[in-house]
């Protein structure tokens, strides 16, 4: 990896409508030109679900492979990056913070915040990012099922942590870290653009939104810190709306889909899960065509569980699945994230 990012290649002739810089230096660019990043996507061989991973290397570190998450916002980063290492060109503080995972709620991961120079393949920051450095665990109350993995392992915590791209959530405050992305000046630190295939994808900084998009408007925050939160979807079965609505969570770093809402909406079920090949489909309220979809299955990594959740508002996870052969744009400024089918 480059760290100076001499060159960023044009990815017009898989994903024209999102514009990149052409064979031209990133350093010589204004802030506005926009910048590409590679995404990997690999499959779990035992449960076939699909993540996406992205290369950073933090202050004078190598690179290391961090999960790619529009679930979640903050680069956190797991004890075995070993950022407190001599030399590592991070500096670490005595801030605390701490972050939960899992779906309820499993592991609580807890640390300091520290701030280090990212470097992508072909992009660095120009200023020091905060991120959160996360060196110990504890199961989260009322966790049914817990295991702590050892945080020294890359292999046991899947990567070296996770790189939130998402828009909502709490942005800074209390401990909690921003979106890396809305860090950087100029156009590149407020509208960026994922797509991803099944064999890989890309991030690109400085995006323009494709004609044709669905809109989803993200709606107020509902806590300090929080600028946005959640946007709604009304729901499509076979391509034809139902006439339910509820809170959707487009989600790289989950790779199963599901829905939280009592079991009497109109989508065929049987045992819990929509039943095997119903096409889901999502748009934003008041749409007459679905933005994006998922097909259930019988695996594990395409069942869709239809779970009832007491006191909490309906909700839905798109799982990675539904970012395939999309166009997914993250407009800061504008509250909006808008879905378009690649080319």
């Amino acid at each position: 990896m480059t760290r100076t990012a001499p060159i960023v290649l044009c990815a017009a002739l898989v994903f024209p409508t999102i514009g990149c810089a052409q064979g031209v230096p990133v350093s010589n660019e204004p802030d506005e030109s926009p910048v590409q990043i590679p995404l990997t996507v690999t499959q779990n061989p035992r449960f076939g679900t699909y993540s996406a991973k992205i290369a950073i290397a933090l202050g004078n570190g190598k690179p290391l492979a961090f999960g790619f998450d529009t679930g979640s916002s903050g680069l956190h980063v797991f004890a075995d990056a070993n950022l407190e290492a001599p030399n590592s060109g991070v500096r670490c503080t005595q801030t605390p913070t701490k972050v939960t995972y899992g779906n309820p709620p499993r592991i609580t991961f807890a640390g300091v915040v520290c701030y280090a120079q990212l470097h992508f393949d072909g992009f660095s920051t120009v200023t020091l990012v905060p991120v959160a450095y996360l060196t110990s665990a504890e199961c989260s109350r009322g966790s049914a099922i817990c295991r702590i993995p050892n945080l020294h392992s890359p292999k046991a915590m899947n990567g070296y942590g996770v790189f939130g791209v998402g828009l909502t959530g709490v942005m800074s405050g209390n401990g909690s870290v921003p979106n890396p992305i809305l860090t950087l000046p100029g156009r590149r630190g407020s509208v960026y653009a994922i797509a991803l295939r099944h064999d890989g994808g890309q991030l690109v900084l400085g995006a323009s939104e494709p004609p044709n998009s669905a809109e989803f408007d993200l709606q107020p925050g509902n806590v300090p810190g929080e600028r946005y939160s959640l946007a709604r979807t009304c729901l499509f079965v076979a391509e034809r709306p139902i006439n339910t609505c509820l809170l959707i969570s487009l989600d790289t770093g989950n790779g199963v889909p599901w829905i939280h809402d009592d079991t009497s909406i109109p989508i065929p079920q049987r045992d819990g899960l929509v039943r095997p090949g119903t096409r889901l489909g999502f748009a934003p309220p008041g749409s007459g065509r679905e933005a994006t979809f998922d097909v259930a299955g019988t695996s594990f990594a395409d069942s869709i569980k239809v779970v009832a959740i007491p006191d909490h508002s309906p909700l839905t996870n798109t799982s990675i699945q539904a970012f395939f052969d999309r166009i997914v744009t993250y407009d800061n400024t504008r509250g909006v994230i808008a879905i378009a089918s690649a080319p």
